[in-house]
């Protein structure tokens, strides 16, 4: 992106010919970079907290039942 930035801002008629294609990429480079370095750890850590939630759904049931289990044993 740092690259491309000089001929975004260049202001030549042969300049003129390229400034689509820089627009182009010098956006699409920033977003793309922007997506990678921001949303991806975020689903990241959102597959996690969902990941951690349906495992306590899931092994919760047979905890309750080993603790009953346990008090019925000891009483």
């Amino acid at each position: 992106v740092g690259g491309l930035l000089p001929l975004l801002f260049e202001s030549s008629v042969q300049a003129q010919f390229l400034k689509p294609t820089v627009i182009t990429l010098v956006y699409g480079l920033g977003m793309g970079m922007g997506l990678v370095l921001l949303m991806t750890p975020a689903m990241i850590a959102i597959a996690n907290d969902l990941r951690r939630s349906w495992k306590a759904a899931v092994t919760a049931p047979q905890v309750i039942r080993r603790a009953r289990n346990l008090a019925r044993l000891r009483a």
